[in-house]
């Protein structure tokens, strides 16, 4: 915008010297003005560029007796221009011709070393040209309809002429025949607009139109912007073909063509000042009308046909400079030619900037807002504003609040810790690391009710406790949401809570696909994925045009879909369950750190079973035992457990280590084995080398000795003797003794190794007898026979049937599987009928959607646990904590721990959980399609009171009460002004009564 703005101020220069002195042109975003003066702006805009445009088409040709047809045609048929060329290449002739050489060559001639003389040359070429006959014919015609009859065919202009083309080779420049062009254009519309006689183009917003939402986005204004996409490409076409006649001619393809920077009346402007005289005449097709009230701002009638005015002149005076440079020789390019190029690309310009024109008047739309609230609203600050406008909306009661809650047992109890669903606000960099809980709105279960989960094939597990339904409304601009939810739980010391993620899957079931346990300031926090499935509207549309069994496929899978929105978190307290597990006293281990801390190690790394570890009335010699006694039985049983467990780990400690020892003893002797085979094949070596020496000795002494006899003996017997020395006596005794030293060495080493072989197996064999039993509580198997058992462990070891006889009568009356609990005095069936069945929760909003949003903006939106989660936590009470990341194995092992001390302190699902509470999550996503600001600025639409209307459209369903009783009066008249629908029912009761 800032470049229009540039042009804009370049052409009011011009705008002063035609108007009138005593008028001032100005720029609108420079006057205050009123949100009406911008229609006026548009509508007095778009009335000089169709005048433009129409006087264009009348320096092409258009007359006023064609321009009344085009009317009458425009009344039942649709009017077009058509341009259409072709083109012919004919060969004329050949010519060919003797070319000089522009150098001549001088060559001396020499007699015996004597220059004689010297003459001149030159080079001459022989050329071939040959020649064309190239001719073009055009024609622009308005068609009625298709233009199939003769009278439905109107010509405004047309042109041939031909032009003689040389080449070098026969081939031919353009082919023989060619249709080069061929352009229609629908301009009904422009025809349309001009009305009366002589025309005057009337151009009219309607803003009283529903669909009319600003000055730009309206269906008049669309209608334009139409119908100038549709002649844009066309006057390219015809401009681009003109221009390529010029360079075809090749005594005007240097010569440039007209000026194109012609005046164009088209200016959104403001005027002050001076009166509105009637304008001079003026030879132009079309002019404005007066009209009886004009808006005081924008350009008078009078002004604009000034305007009109001195763009033909200039048109005029560029047709006159054409006449002088292009004459009309009757070739392909003539004045006439360039002066229709000059007019389609002014008619372009007049378009483009037209567009412009409207986009400018939306522009100052929106930098106005911009302006107002002094920076441009980002989704994240508009979800801010919703929660400071739902403490306005919304009564005490009512009122959406933080989706963060304590885990404790009573208000008289300190809290475990918290849960909490937050959001991290995304593009707002300067709170981009704050993350705050969601608002959302809650309503309690009226009525505890009991629900059951599987934890495996064969267990299940019921839990009672509040239900929390909550409905939370997102809302996404330009198909981003503004915030990133995560679900957080965090411990604090010395305490622990389990946290179990999945879905509702029926009014009395739960369904966890994940859980985990939470304890001494751990902080899990877990990333939620939020996808959204389409409208009830948009559903119906798309299935409305299939066959009856693809329609009930695609509603039966909706159906999973809608239930797929219930997402749940259920919190289970621990300690609660262990004092009722091991028949404690209520509030028995609230400060037992200690003592807690111990139960959940031996529950979890050790999987002891509760039968050893709770109180029964045999432990005590009186029949009626207080909390103390309890609480201490309970402690000497841990604590004798814990002991056998020591003594186990230290007996298995002592085998370990004697292994060890084995291990390394038979590690030394293998070493010293090899050391003593390494010396002996040492000692082997040095007696064969000493041998070797002796044989070598005694045979130098007899080649001396035989240094005395004749020369035939001595050799004779030299030879023998060398012979001998190989294969005789000493070579004979040489083997013999490496055969004796090396073979005897080698059975002796064999023998040993036989005889120690037996051995090493038997002490290389672990002793696992007693250390298997071991290994086996270790892991949480059966419990080993120990000879000085103590007295606790061997009242643990008591028959079960006795333990369970003799328990308590408030065990015994303990709530079964799957029952319902009641109110005291109240007959059963009422109660079942106030438990809600929140799995119809998603039915009845999807339902309430469809009948009160007629924006279809509403999409149900289905919430899935992140792939990667993140867990801090503290191995010790002063290490410095460290975060990690649990991916799918992590979160396996996570899960799976916490299902086994699931297992352990229900006892396989006979014991209820009862100190448990389930939070649903229900949530759904208000679209718009712009960003926030645009949707203001664009669609003239105020998003604080659609989703209003989409708060209030889900207040009502979760609280079950209607609209009018959640809202302040203060609000009321203003919602019902904005969302009547909402109130329709008050009125068909009100009426009814």
């Amino acid at each position: 915008m800032k470049q229009f703005e540039l042009k804009l101020k370049k052409a009011i220069e011009k705008v002063k010297l035609v108007l009138e002195a005593e008028k001032t042109p100005q720029i609108p975003a420079q006057v205050h003005h009123s949100y009406e003066d911008k229609f006026s702006l548009v509508e007095r805009g778009t009335c000089l560029a169709l005048a433009s445009l129409t006087n264009g088409l009348g320096a092409l040709g258009l007359s006023n007796k064609h321009l009344a047809q085009l009317q009458k045609w425009a009344e039942s048929s649709a009017v077009s221009l058509r341009f259409k060329a072709k083109e012919t290449c004919e060969f004329l002739r050949e010519e060919t011709r003797d070319e000089d050489s522009p150098t001549k060559r001088v060559t001396e001639v020499q007699v015996g070393g004597v220059a004689f003389g010297s003459f001149s040359s030159k080079t001459i070429t022989k050329v071939t040209e040959f020649f064309w006959k190239f001719e073009a014919a055009y024609e622009l015609e308005a068609i009625r309809g298709v233009g199939a009859e003769d009278s439905d065919r109107l010509t405004l202009c047309s042109g041939t002429g031909h032009v003689e083309l040389k080449t070098s080779t026969k081939s031919p420049p353009h082919p023989q025949s060619k249709v080069s062009a061929n352009a229609d254009v629908n301009i009904t519309f422009l025809v349309k607009q001009l009305t009366g006689s002589p025309p005057i183009p009337v151009f009219k917003v309607d803003r009283l139109c529903p669909k009319c939402r600003t000055p730009r986005r309206n269906a008049q204004v669309e209608e334009a912007i139409n119908f100038c996409s549709r002649l844009l490409p066309w006057t390219r076409t015809i401009s681009q073909y003109l221009n390529r006649l010029r360079k075809i001619h090749p005594r005007r393809s240097s010569t440039p063509p007209g000026s194109f920077d012609l005046f164009i009346p088209a200016l959104p402007l403001f005027t002050k000042g001076g009166s509105n005289k009637p304008s001079t005449s003026s030879d132009a097709l079309v002019l404005l009308g007066e009209e009886g009230e004009e808006a005081k701002l924008v350009l008078s009638a009078s002004d604009g046909n000034r305007l009109l005015g001195e763009e033909f002149r200039a048109l005029r005076e560029q047709r006159d400079n054409l006449i002088e440079i292009f004459p009309d020789d009757g070739s392909i390019y003539t004045w006439s030619e360039s002066f229709r190029a000059l007019i389609v690309q002014h008619c372009e310009h007049v378009l483009v900037q037209w567009l412009e024109m409207i986009d400018y008047v939306e522009h100052m739309l929106r930098a106005q807002l911009v302006a107002a609230i002094g920076k441009e609203v980002k989704p994240a600050e508009f979800a801010s504003y919703m929660r400071f406008h739902y403490r306005k909306l919304f009564r005490e009661a009512y009122q959406p609040c933080p989706c963060s809650f304590a885990i404790r047992r009573s208000d008289k109890h300190g809290p475990e810790g918290t849960i909490s669903i937050e959001e991290e606000a995304l593009g707002l960099q300067d709170e981009a690391s704050i993350k705050t809980p969601i608002c959302a709105i809650t309503a309690v279960g009226r009525t505890p009710s009991t629900m059951t989960f599987p934890l495996n094939p064969s267990t299940t597990i019921s839990f009672g406790g509040e239900v929390h339904l909550h409905a939370w409304l997102d809302h996404q601009f330009s198909g981003e949401s503004a915030s990133k939810l995560s679900l957080v739980s965090r411990a604090r010391q010395f305490s622990s809570f389990m946290v179990l993620i999945g879905r509702v899957s029926s009014p009395t079931s739960f369904d966890p696909k994940y859980a985990a346990l939470v304890q001494n300031k751990d902080e899990l926090e877990i990333p939620l994925e939020l996808s959204t499935i389409p409208t009830p509207k948009e559903f119906k549309d798309a299935i409305e045009s299939l066959s009856p069994q693809q329609q009930e496929f695609a509603k039966a899978f909706r159906a999973m879909q809608l239930e797929s929105t219930l997402f749940a978190v259920l919190v289970v307290q621990i300690k609660p369950q262990l004092e009722k597990l091991l028949n404690l006293s209520e509030d028995s281990l609230t400060k037992e750190i200690k003592l807690t801390q111990d139960l959940m190690q031996l529950f979890i790394k050790y999987q002891i079973p509760s039968d050893l570890l709770s109180f029964t009335t045999d432990l005590l010699p009186s029949g009626n035992a207080s909390a103390a006694d309890r609480l201490r039985v309970v402690k000497r049983q841990v604590q004798a457990m814990q002991d056998m467990i020591e003594a186990e780990k230290r007996e298995e400690l002592e085998q370990r280590r004697k292994e060890e020892e084995h291990r390394r003893l038979e590690a030394e002797r293998q070493r010293r084995e090899e050391e003593e085979r390494q010396l002996q094949m040492l000692e082997l070596q040095r007696k064969m080398e000493e041998v070797r020496q002796i044989s070598n000795q005694s045979l130098n002494d007899m080649m001396e000795r035989s240094c005395n006899l004749s020369a035939s003996a001595s050799n004779t017997f030299y030879k023998q003797a060398k012979k001998s020395s190989g294969s005789g006596f000493f070579g004979g005794m040489t083997k013999a003794l490496t055969g004796a030293f090396t073979g005897g060495s080698s059975s002796r080493e064999r023998c040993r190794i036989s005889e120690a072989e037996p051995e090493m197996k038997r002490s290389s064999q672990p002793k696992l007898d007693k250390a298997t039993p071991r290994r086996r509580l270790s892991l949480g198997g059966a419990e080993p026979t120990r000879p000085k058992p103590t007295e606790a462990a061997t009242e643990a070891r008591e028959p079960q049937s006795s333990k369970q006889a003799e328990q308590e009568p408030s065990q015994a009356t303990q709530p079964r599987e799957n029952a319902q609990p009641t109110r005291p005095g109240q007959p059963e069936a009422l109660t079942t009928l106030e438990v809600r069945d929140y799995t119809q929760v998603p039915k009845e909003l999807d339902e309430q959607f469809e009948k009160l949003d007629p924006d279809s903006s509403l999409r149900p939106t289905i919430i899935n646990p992140g792939s990667t989660w993140t867990k801090r936590s503290q191995a010790a009470l002063l290490a410095s904590a460290h975060t990690k990341s649990l991916t799918s194995d992590e979160q396996k092992r996570e899960r799976d721990a916490a299902f086994d001390l699931l297992d352990a302190i229900t006892k396989s699902g006979a014991l209820p959980l009862s100190h448990a509470e389930l939070h649903i999550i229900v949530a759904a996503t208000h679209c718009f399609d712009k960003t926030v600001t645009e949707t203001v600025v664009q669609d003239n639409i105020n998003p604080i009171a659609k989703v209003e209307r989409s708060s209030l459209i889900m207040a009502s369903t979760v609280h079950q009460q209607h609209a009018s009783c959640l809202m302040n009066e203060s609000s009321q008249v203003r919602v019902m002004a904005d969302s009547p629908q909402l109130f329709l029912e008050d009125e068909k009761a009100e009426s009814a009564a």
